[in-house]
């Protein structure tokens, strides 16, 4: 008989963990897993899922979401809920008052927040043995989780994001029809940026490190791909330093891989990231990268051989990797390759073989006795 899992999640918007949960759902083993998706909210430009996709209309923090997970691991028979970030994670937990069935909680970086992020760390201390597995996407995430759950026995398994390795094939794409979408000619040196725009990502950081480079003797264009609550701010910032014409807004992109193909070089200047799934993807796409030496980006990226860490997240720091890089041709095209052959292996075989793992060592040993 086939496991039914549920995936809860806050919403299925463009970002890392949708993506991940996408992932996982489509490479599921359909002769052994069921899988339905249920997110808690609805997003105007929700990522297309191949499977059964349950969307709620909760608003935020609503106790109803609780009820409705309890309600339709009832209706559809569920034998698992794997919950994914903070709201879904929180909800999923206190579901487990209402239903028996197994839980899986997945660890995305919530863990690391400021501000509400004490509020969930404080809460998963207390509510974290409820769940029978935990999963975290690095090393760095995994003691993060540890800390929280103080002396829990819950076990947490390190499960390595992956990506679509056919969709990030830097050949695919075109690199002149790339930056002629950006309307960016060859002759520009181009430094992306891919991430949802909010303080954490650091996007300011490099718009300050643009800020830096402005003076200097060189075609700069900095391309910041994807939205959030900062943008607006990031726009004013870029003009009151005089970047209107230095920093391109490109708004959220469906296929990241197409906008990739036109970076010379990629930044990741986080100041939290569980695992940086935007530096695997540049990687992936032969792109040279520029990582804040934070969560799971110094696991992910080894400084010198495919890639750069920086020694802190800060723009002087970005502004001379970003000048080391345009200045050495040979390490750019050596650290492209590198990034890719490193980034190839993350094709999802192994992560997937975990988790199948864990749900059915949750199936046959009876889960978490509350």
């Amino acid at each position: 008989m086939k496991i039914r899992v549920l995936h809860v999640i806050d919403h299925l918007g463009y970002g890392g963990a949708p993506f991940v949960v996408k992932n996982i759902v489509e490479r599921m083993p359909a002769d052994r897993i069921e899988s339905f998706v249920c997110a808690l909210r609805s997003n105007p430009r929700s990522i297309p899922i191949q499977g059964t996709v349950l969307s709620l209309q909760c608003r935020r923090c609503s106790p109803a979401a609780i009820r409705s997970i309890a309600d339709i691991c009832r209706s559809h028979q569920i034998d698992i809920v794997h919950a994914h970030l903070q709201k879904a994670i929180l909800s999923s937990l206190l579901a487990t008052f209402l239903h028996k069935g197994r839980l899986v909680i997945h660890e995305h970086g919530a863990i690391f927040r400021g501000g509400t992020g004490c509020v969930y760390r404080w809460l998963l201390s207390f509510l974290g043995p409820r769940a029978d597995a935990m999963i975290a996407n690095s090393e760095a995430a995994k003691s993060a989780v540890q800390r929280a759950l103080r002396r829990s026995t819950v076990p947490v398994t390190v499960v390595d994001n992956f990506i679509d390795l056919e969709r990030f094939a830097p050949d695919r794409y075109d690199r002149t029809a790339a930056r002629a979408s950006l309307g960016l000619g060859e002759d520009r040196f181009v430094v992306g940026f891919v991430g949802r725009l909010d303080r954490a990502k650091g996007a300011d950081l490099l718009i300050e490190a643009a800020a830096i480079l402005k003076d200097e003797d060189g075609p700069w264009r900095f391309v910041v791909v994807g939205d959030g609550p900062e943008r607006k701010h990031l726009e004013n910032q870029a003009h009151r330093l005089g970047l209107d014409r230095m920093v391109v807004f490109a708004g959220l992109q469906e296929n990241t891989a197409s906008v990739m193909r036109a970076f010379d070089v990629g930044v990741v200047p986080s100041r939290r990231e569980a695992f940086g799934i935007a530096a695997l993807e540049m990687m992936r796409m032969r792109v040279p990268v520029i990582v804040s030496p934070v969560g799971g980006l110094p696991e992910l990226v080894r400084n010198g051989q495919t890639g750069i860490v920086l020694p802190q997240p800060a723009p002087e720091a970005i502004a001379e990797s970003i000048r080391q890089l345009k200045q050495d041709s040979d390490l750019r095209e050596r650290l492209g390759r590198e990034a890719f052959e490193h980034a190839s292996s993350f094709d999802g075989s192994e992560p997937m073989r975990q988790i199948v793992e864990i749900y059915e060592h949750l199936m046959s040993s009876g889960g978490t006795q509350r």
